[in-house]
């Protein structure tokens, strides 16, 4: 918490005063000033792990209207995005119980100063740029109230040693950059003592070797990978799960099949009970038995959870990437159009098992061989073909803050690509919860 930045820094903390004086929504409001009519501004989260896996943030990137707008220096882009995350939808839902890492507009801070967001729900992100006096001593002010700042996309350059010394987390992008070039980059941040966030992760490769560069933190698409070992199939600790997994996805799994399958299985049938007896359903009673809730929920129900159940069980499944596929599942069946019931559950099932690859360890092709999908399944899944195969590859561009300006195909009436993501970031909040619980 930027204790190396100043000797002084534990002579002041903030006061209720000081939070009082923080811009109100009111008025931050007024400064967007945003036009009649205007759209959802589009907000995606993007998990930020330690070597272990665990998400210790989410940064927040934002689109809509806001794309056009110079976000890094405009007061007024950055109120509006600012009024939409914790006004609209809530900190909350955009970053649970972890800090939310945001950028910050350099105007925005002189003009305005902090967010309304305590220093310990935030990450406030900084371009790294040669700054001037008057934002140095805000972010030295920051500093002392406690905020956590971060430089981000530092290249190495050489004259920001004063914003070196105020920001206790540098961010370095890895793309393209050899481990030469990134010794030189992090040399800098390393005498400071900067914890080091490598950004744009893509692989188990790229992460592996940014540990091995002194790297802590995390953040790309390394989470939804297999780190496969050459000639090695889907572990042993995997099979079991795998050959849950299939006899669940089977179309012609009857009630008493899925009740034989799930029954079988002692501990899946116990996560099962469990689960359908969690507020998440918000049963009347109790359910005692896999028979009483396939009765009571009915087989497409059961069905559903059994496999996030079954999938949820792997051996070393990150608890991120199983979230992942819950908010990739129900985003996919939001966005299903005036599909039929059958439609939608398939759509579901290739959201759920697109990051079934990450989860084994295995390409997807292996994978794949041991579920019995459909021909239509495994074309979206294998190489994102047919028509749901574009509307998963919607769904993941705009995981990646990539905000296309329509859904691949038709949503229900009303249903938005930003209300889509908000709606089943939501619920597989609340579900991942009631299934890690």
């Amino acid at each position: 918490m930027l204790g190396h930045a100043d000797a002084d820094v534990n002579q002041w903390a903030p006061s209720l005063n000081d939070f009082a004086a923080l811009p109100t929504m009111r008025e931050m409001t007024v400064l967007a000033d945003p036009p009649a009519g205007r759209p959802d501004v589009a907000v995606v989260r993007q998990p930020i792990a330690d070597e272990r896996h665990t998400v210790v943030g989410y940064e927040l990137l934002f689109g809509g209207e806001s794309q056009s707008l110079d976000s890094a220096t405009d007061a007024k882009a950055t109120s509006a995005l600012l009024v939409d995350a914790f006004g609209d939808i809530g900190l909350e839902l955009l970053s649970g119980r972890h800090p939310a890492w945001m950028s910050i507009a350099r105007n925005f801070l002189i003009e305005i100063g902090p967010p309304p967001v305590r220093p310990d729900r935030a990450v406030l992100q900084v371009a790294a740029y040669a700054a001037r006096d008057d934002l140095l001593s805000v972010l030295q002010q920051l500093g002392r109230s406690g905020y956590t700042l971060a430089l981000e996309d530092f290249d190495g350059r050489a004259d920001i040693e004063p914003l070196l010394g105020l920001c206790s987390i540098v961010k370095v992008k890895v793309t393209d950059r050899d481990d030469g070039t990134l010794e030189a980059i992090v040399a800098g941040p390393k005498l400071h003592g900067a914890l080091l966030v490598a950004t744009g992760v893509a692989t188990p490769e790229d992460f592996a070797r940014c540990r091995a560069l002194g790297f802590s933190y995390f953040q790309g698409d390394f989470f939804a990978k297999p780190r496969i070992i050459r000639h090695r199939g889907v572990g042993t600790g995997g099979v079991s799960s795998l050959r849950a997994l299939g006899e669940l996805s089977a179309a012609d799994a009857s009630f008493e099949d899925l009740e034989r399958i799930i029954s079988s299985d002692v501990g899946l049938s116990l996560k099962l009970l469990r689960y359908v007896n969690s507020a998440f359903f918000a049963l009347p009673r109790n359910i005692g038995s896999v028979r009483e809730a396939l009765t009571l929920l009915g087989t497409r129900t059961v069905r559903r959870w059994a496999t996030v159940m079954a999938m949820s069980a792997i051996p070393d499944a990150p608890h991120e990437l199983v979230a992942i596929a819950l908010h990739r599942a129900r985003m996919c069946e939001m966005l299903a159009g005036t599909a039929l019931p059958e439609e939608r559950e398939t759509l579901f099932t290739i959201g759920l098992f697109s990051v079934s690859d990450g989860l084994m360890g295995a390409p997807m092709e292996e994978v794949l061989e041991s579920l019995p999908f459909s021909d239509e399944i495994r074309a979206a899944l294998l190489r994102r073909e047919g028509p749901k195969g574009d509307l998963l590859s919607a769904v993941m561009a705009y995981e990646r803050g990539e905000f296309p300006s329509a859904p691949a195909v038709p949503a229900d009436p009303g249903v938005s690509l930003a209300g889509a993501y908000r709606a089943a970031l939501e619920w597989a909040d609340d579900a991942h919860g009631a299934v890690a619980g």
